[in-house]
């Protein structure tokens, strides 16, 4: 049995917090990760806990796929991914993670109309566009990846166990409705979000103003459909897609549930209400986690990413960067920087210069370990030997506390602060003790390889693509320009060593043309001499 106070783990616990989470489920069988994050449900910061010890289960609201994607998209999901990796890589969880896509809803219907094509290719075209850019941007597939279509018998299923359970009604026109009004009578609703006041609908289809649409009756013989056992052609309502998939992949119990916080309510809220209805449970979700990304402008209360000016970035406003288009003159790493440098609860926002700080950022640890390399490769002279007792206990330091930043509601702005302020105390060691003297002092390089090594891993575990590949920092047409100084440089060396008439003189400079040339014919790059020119070009 968990403690009232703490955790197996020692992390403290607020009782405010178990009163909270009591009401609901019992903590008995809950496994503590380490993890302290905020908690939608409980509007604090509180354990992460799982049914399972180290395995997590996660469902990730995906998207609605009648258009292209968006930064503002980007931004959920990217740093949702950077969740998962902390989850995986520092705390050592098994991250069973469920996306949705939503490919049946009135909006593909309307484009494909529009469109004079059918529902599936609108939904497949976009699918397939945002799969790939999560590709480009370094995000981890899912686990398992549900569409609604897929799922239309387990969806009808549900439905129809609401409807013989009274928790669901038909309306004249063939549509179902969830009831508030007997859901009420024995569970909570309003966990995420005070609701308002339940009152009833003047119209003659729904019980109650606050009642939503499980299952949307045919109009029209053209709409998509599907048979049902209560004989009323139609399609799914929004909110019972992610119940019934979610459901059918992880059961009555989800260890976390994701998305945007514009799907908080009703889109979450009314899954919960689903599920603990479909379930008989009090409690569906453990741990409610909610990005500040706003995809949808009808949201008021939401913090979101916003464009410069303070704008929202919506596709309403039509002031939305599709991804394609960001990643033409911006890098994955960038943006991935933008994210780690940010809260992902926090308003954030987006401008050319908040990006071009993240890219500094980014380029003073790519600089880091660069110059790492050239140490650890000797092209510094070291006149004393390197401090390692000192590197070493930083480095030390250093990884306890980004680990407690993480594990603090996985604060990577913290952590990735505590982490440039050990390259600084490196970079100040090896300035120190390399002076050019040519005194070959290399006592304590072990030491620069660990911290490099520790940077390479931190960013590596965050999804970063280029820091084991220093050379993809230099942009192609920089590198081409290096090379033709270089090959004008050697060019004219040769040129002036085939008009010396000392002889030793000239042996000497033809072999130092001739192992620049082989030096860099072991990179992929070949030069070719004529008598007085060369040039150079990549081996194919």
């Amino acid at each position: 049995m968990l403690s009232m106070c703490k955790l197996k783990s020692n992390i403290p616990v607020t009782l405010s917090y178990w009163n909270t989470v009591i009401k609901y489920v019992s903590t008995a069988a809950l496994n503590p990760t380490g993890i302290i994050a905020f908690n939608s449900l409980t509007k604090t910061k509180s354990p992460l806990l799982t049914q399972n010890p180290n395995i997590l289960t996660w469902y990730v609201c995906g998207p609605t796929v009648y258009d292209s994607s968006h930064i503002g998209h980007a931004w959920s999901y990217v740093n949702f991914d950077i969740l998962r990796r902390i989850m995986e890589n520092y705390f050592d969880l098994n991250v069973i993670q469920v996306m949705n896509i939503t490919d049946i809803d009135d909006k593909i219907i309307n484009k494909a109309k529009e469109h004079n094509t059918d529902y599936k290719q609108v939904a497949r075209k976009y699918e397939s566009e945002f799969l790939q850019c999560l590709s480009l941007l370094g995000v981890k597939k899912p686990s398992i990846l549900t569409r609604a279509t897929d799922h239309m018998p387990h969806i009808i299923s549900f439905i129809e166990k609401m409807l013989q359970d009274n928790f669901a009604y038909k309306s004249d026109d063939g549509s179902v409705y969830f009831s508030l009004g007997a859901y009420t009578k024995q569970f909570k609703y309003g966990k995420l979000k005070p609701a308002d006041a339940l009152k009833a609908d003047p119209s003659v289809q729904k019980e109650l103003v606050n009642d939503f649409a499980l299952w949307k009756g045919s109009k029209f013989d053209w709409e998509p459909s599907w048979n049902t056992p209560w004989n009323q052609k139609g399609r799914p309502g929004w909110h019972i897609e992610c119940s019934a998939m979610a459901s059918q992949v992880f059961g009555s119990w989800l260890d976390v549930h994701s998305g945007g916080i514009d799907l908080l309510y009703p889109h979450h809220e009314n899954e919960e209400a689903q599920c603990c209805a479909y379930h008989g449970k009090k409690q569906w979700v453990g741990h409610w986690i909610h990005s500040t990304i706003q995809i949808s402008i009808d949201f008021k209360f939401a913090e979101h990413l916003r464009i410069s000016g303070g704008v929202k970035m919506s596709k309403s406003l039509k002031n939305t960067i599709p991804v394609e288009n960001f990643l033409k003159t911006h890098t994955a790493d960038q943006f991935r920087m933008l994210c780690l440098m940010s809260n992902y609860r926090k308003e954030m926002e987006y401008s050319e210069e908040t990006l071009k700080i993240a890219k500094d950022v980014l380029q003073v640890f790519h600089t880091f370990l660069t110059t790492c390399d050239s140490f650890l490769k000797n092209s510094y002279q070291f006149s004393h030997k390197i401090d390692a007792a000192m590197l070493h206990h930083k480095l030390e330091e250093t990884k306890r506390v980004v680990r407690e930043h993480l594990a603090d509601d996985f604060n990577t702005a913290q952590s990735t602060t505590k982490v440039r302020s050990l390259i600084t105390l490196t970079e100040r060691e090896m300035k120190e003790k390399a002076d050019g003297s040519g005194v070959n002092n290399s006592q304590g390089i072990e030491a620069i390889a660990a911290v490099s090594n520790f940077v390479t891993g931190y960013f590596h575990s965050l999804g970063f693509s280029q820091m084991d590949s220093r050379i993809s920092t230099i942009e192609e047409n920089t590198l081409n320009s290096v090379m033709d100084e270089l090959n004008e440089f050697r060019r004219q060396v040769r040129n002036q060593a085939l008009t010396m008439d000392n002889k030793e003189r000239k042996r000497s400079l033809f072999a130092a043309c001739d192992t620049i040339r082989k030096n860099l014919e072991t990179q992929g790059i070949q030069i070719k001499d004529q008598s007085t020119s060369s040039t150079w070009s990549w081996k194919k």
